[in-house]
């Protein structure tokens, strides 16, 4: 095994068990009605799921160390985890749960259905060392909750089983993983319930573009292709070969969308509800380079670990010490220059000195959408100069009418101009009406349609990316019919000033320049907002009146400027 990984795995054992020490000294959280109740009173979520995955994390902390240790001390407390979880009133979260129905204590969302796959794995890997009644009560409990009512729905069971996105994926996949674990005694009827979820979990793959690309974001592609990608070894080696899912053409472009995704530094795409500092699983990608030899394992340093997932997912956590162990083959460490996805509508361009550009047209009826098309991103040197903030907090009103009164997810808090004061539109038809992209810096989108402009109004925005000095140009040319005023606006999380026609961006490690052609007024404005986490976060906006309906946007290190006299 390569050094890489065994440095790896000796690091990720340690972390469980200095997360085992800590638990020690703790008691198993209580889940109340007085918790389970705010998000239907106030819209808050994070006071019942922090409950909720602090117990998740006693799950997996403790069954992981019993799987890679054996002591009796890590059984004990497994057990008693167990116990206390197939107690549980509900094991769906309160946002997914419709209480006016009677049933709705049995209701399979995410973390139902990962709850029933994570207690079948665990009882199945630990089998002889768990005591018979609770590997009883368990099997009662993944039956009577999950399997069972999957089993005598009618289809759908939901939305999920037909969506094209990562519930598909963790529902069916979970579904699917715990019932190979728990119904092999009746094989007839586990192969009916497998039929099913083979014909649904395929609705999954349909949800990436036939580029690769996840619209969700790369949190999302990581989280579903997670438990995809461990259903899909189960039901491979359950059929003995028979059943490949990895054997669909679309796979092996899905396989290679993460790699894309990592431009500079720690710093990620985060167009959608993603992260601009999101983390990859090793274990999955050393699963899936096994698959695909052109997959790229990113730096070691950007590998997520134990407390990355602060839902403590025992099935993606145990497979970065499962998979990575599996793992032998070389390690692919090129990286593109200039990467077009022409379906998803992305551009990705590097530079020698580290800087990059990230381009989306798309539409604002996407997976997690925000009403951002013809915005971008751009980093250099491991910081992000000109931001998409990603994801903000999970609250009721995030996910309904009100979701684009959220900075996170509006045009104001995107690269993107606003007209007659007014920003995109959410909606499939709001969309970049044209996308070309000649994967070698140079991009041109028309992005009118997504204001709801008429058919003779136009938003012309071009992108010139300098692969030598990482300058970055962007030109926007509008024509309207009416008067309406344009209003140009660019987000970043330093605070700048203004220098006559430019702004200043002043890092930790370098100082920018934002040079304004054709721009008045030019102004600075702090926003803020929650991000995924809850936690306040200030952003600035940067403005000016595009005067005539023209402006360009020169962006690019100040040492840069004098080596790149074409800008």
């Amino acid at each position: 095994m390569k050094s890489i990984f065994t440095d790896f795995l000796n690091s990720y054992q340690q972390q469980f068990v200095k997360a085992g020490r800590e638990l020690d000294k703790e008691e198993i959280p209580q889940l109340t009605e007085e918790l389970f109740s705010l998000f239907e009173h106030t819209g808050n979520r994070l006071e019942y799921e922090n409950v909720y995955f602090k117990r998740r994390r006693f799950l997996t902390v403790y069954a992981m160390l019993s799987i890679m240790y054996g002591e009796q001390s890590h059984i004990s407390r497994l057990e008693e985890i167990i116990e206390a979880i197939s107690s549980e009133e509900c094991w769906a979260l309160p946002a997914h749960v419709d209480r006016s129905g009677k049933d709705w204590r049995i209701t399979i969302d995410l973390f139902a259905a990962e709850t029933a796959f994570s207690l079948a794995e665990i009882t199945h890997l630990l089998k002889s060392k768990l005591s018979a009644d609770l590997q009883e009560k368990v099997r009662k409990e993944i039956l009577k909750r999950v399997l069972v009512p999957f089993e005598e729905s009618s289809f759908p069971y939901s939305s999920w089983e037909v969506s094209q996105m990562n519930w598909c994926a963790v529902c069916c996949g979970s579904i699917g993983g715990a019932a190979i674990y728990l119904m092999q005694d009746d094989k007839s009827r586990l192969d009916k319930l497998l039929n099913r979820i083979n014909s649904s979990i395929v609705n999954y793959i349909k949800g990436f573009s036939d580029d690769g690309a996840c619209l969700e974001g790369l949190g999302y592609y990581t989280y579903g292709m997670s438990f995809f990608t461990a259903y899909a070894d189960l039901m491979y080696r359950y059929s003995e070969g028979k059943v490949d899912l990895f054997e669909a053409p679309k796979l092996k472009n899905i396989a290679l969308f993460q790699q894309k995704c990592f431009l500079t530094g720690s710093i990620t795409i985060s167009f959608s509800d993603s992260q601009r500092d999101e983390k990859y699983r090793l274990g999955l990608t050393a699963y899936l380079s096994r698959r695909y030899p052109d997959v790229e394992i990113p730096s070691i340093s950007l590998a997520a670990d134990l407390e990355t997932d602060n839902c403590y997912r025992y099935i993606i956590l145990s497979r970065d010490y499962f998979w990575t162990k599996d793992q032998a083959d070389s390690i692919s460490s090129k990286r593109e220059r200039h990467m077009v996805l022409p379906q998803a509508q992305w551009s990705v361009c590097r530079s020698d000195n580290d800087c990059v550009l990230a381009a989306k047209g798309g539409h604002n009826d996407e997976p997690h959408n925000h009403n951002d098309v013809g915005s971008f991103i751009y980093a250099c040197e491991g910081e992000s100069i000109l931001d998409d903030i990603g994801a903000g907090e999970y609250t009721k009103d995030y996910f309904n009418e009100n979701r684009y009164k959220y900075l996170c997810c509006r045009s104001l808090g995107h690269n993107v101009p606003l007209i007659g004061g007014k920003e995109q539109l959410p909606g499939a038809q709001y969309r970049a009406a044209d996308f070309v992209s000649d994967g070698s810096g140079k991009t041109v989108l028309e992005i009118g349609t997504a204001y709801g402009l008429s058919a003779e109004d136009k938003i012309t925005r071009s992108f010139f990316f300098e692969s030598d000095s990482g300058i970055c140009t962007v030109t926007d040319s509008i024509k309207l019919s009416s008067n309406a005023e344009i209003t140009e606006n660019l987000v970043t999380s330093h605070k700048p000033v203004i220098n006559g026609s430019d702004f200043i961006i002043r890092t930790p490690k370098n100082k920018f320049i934002i040079q304004i052609t054709n721009g008045e007024e030019l102004n600075v404005i702090k926003e803020t907002y929650k991000d995924h986490y809850g936690v306040e976060k200030d952003l600035w906006l940067m403005q000016w009146r595009a005067a005539g309906g023209y402006t360009k946007i020169v962006i690019g290190k100040t040492d840069n400027f004098n080596d790149c006299m074409s800008c």
